[in-house]
């Protein structure tokens, strides 16, 4: 990650031919090689299963086969969320060992890892229930295994900056209850005043094909820290957001999404935005529904605010010159896959990206974009 002098790098199979087990073991090869110079301490895989069944059976042999290559534990995070190009991606995230001390808090489905320089610790984790139930009893046991792990070194949930919450199958519903209202719901309840101060972590809310309700975090302590949440002038604030475009019977609880548009970060000479999920909505509204060319260009020109001069004034320093770090990309349909990365590249040219497969938040959202931008 950036803020502790690494970053993270996107490995796909030499070809996009052959098994799936083919290509993860060529995205092995290629991890194997890399941390040869860097320090790989988290490793996301994207990729898509038939079953439920299926779906434990590769996450069982992917981590079998990642603890075979890799001395020491690494956060594995295994995500239904089919790559458009190939049929495996591993995001590895890697650290600056020379800088940061690495303790491991936790493994397997609750996974963290401790960062400390002596001044400043970050805690990043992951946490998952993929076991019976509807939602709202997942959202509850991943925000209190949650709870556990920050309370084993001392962090409070506030000291959340960013968040990925990934829910099977988002937009269904548990009976009457739409299941990203449901998390909504135990998020509100889970997070009570405890960002009053603060504001909301930066976050991204996205759909799975299966595994339940995974959450993953980074938390940070430190006295030399500065972070603030970042507007976009032409969006209402998730948090605020009306009734109107919330899912369920007035008569049921209902809350809003909590978190910002993006959060700005300095740290240890490191100054990043970090760009939640974000979407073609202007105000709280959907734009070019059914078109995913404008839909991507409304996101990039929201994107783009979140970094504009005119939020740049807002922070302590002067004289910031932004550079869009990376992406991903969430695609809702197939077919828009061309014509989305057609819009994107047209824009950013080769940053660093990943377009996957993954339900969006609102039935009529065709496209949704993360990622940070670095201020020098």
């Amino acid at each position: 990650m950036y803020f502790l002098g690494g970053d993270r790098i996107y490995i796909k199979p030499g070809h996009g031919c052959g098994t799936l087990n083919e290509q993860f073991e060529d995205c092995l090869r290629q991890l194997h090689r890399i941390n040869s110079g860097k320090q790989i301490f988290k490793l996301n895989f994207f990729v898509d299963t038939a079953s439920d069944e299926e779906y434990e059976a590769l996450k069982a042999h992917l981590r079998s086969r990642v603890m075979e290559a890799f001395t020491g534990d690494l956060i594995l995070t295994f995500l239904a969320q089919p790559p458009l190009t190939c049929r495996i991606i591993v995001e590895a995230f890697y650290y600056d060992p020379s800088v940061w001390r690495l303790r491991t808090l936790a493994s397997g489905e609750h996974a963290a890892v401790l960062f400390d320089d002596g001044t400043t610790q970050f805690l990043v984790g992951k946490v998952q229930s993929n076991s019976r139930g509807s939602c709202r009893v997942h959202s509850e046991l991943v925000f209190k295994d949650m709870r556990r792990i920050l309370n084993k070194v001392d962090f409070r949930i506030e000291h959340i900056f960013r968040q990925w919450n990934y829910i099977e199958n988002i937009l269904g519903f548990d009976g009457e209850q739409q299941r990203y209202q449901e998390f909504n719901n135990v998020r509100s309840k889970a997070y009570g005043n405890s960002f009053a101060k603060t504001g909301y972590p930066a976050a991204t809310g996205i759909g799975m094909n299966r595994g339940g309700v995974i959450i993953e975090f980074v938390a940070v302590k430190s006295n030399k820290i500065v972070s603030q949440p970042v507007d976009n002038p032409g969006q209402v604030s998730a948090h605020k957001y009306s009734h109107e475009v919330l899912v369920g019977e007035e008569c049921i609880m209902k809350t809003t999404p909590k978190f910002e548009r993006a959060r700005y970060l300095r740290v240890n000479g490191t100054k990043l935005i970090l760009i939640s999920g974000t979407a073609s909505i202007v105000g709280e509204h959907t734009m070019g529904v059914g078109d995913p060319v404008k839909q991507t260009e409304v996101t990039i020109e929201n994107i783009r605010r979140l970094y504009s001069e005119e939020v740049l004034q807002q922070f302590p320093e002067r004289n910031l010159e932004p550079k869009y770090g990376h992406a991903r990309i969430y695609v809702k349909n197939k077919r828009d896959f061309a014509a989305i990365k057609r819009t994107f590249k047209a824009q950013f040219g080769n940053l660093p990206v990943v377009y996957i497969i993954a339900d969006i938040c609102r039935d009529d959202l065709l496209v949704e974009i993360e990622g940070k931008v670095i201020l020098e």
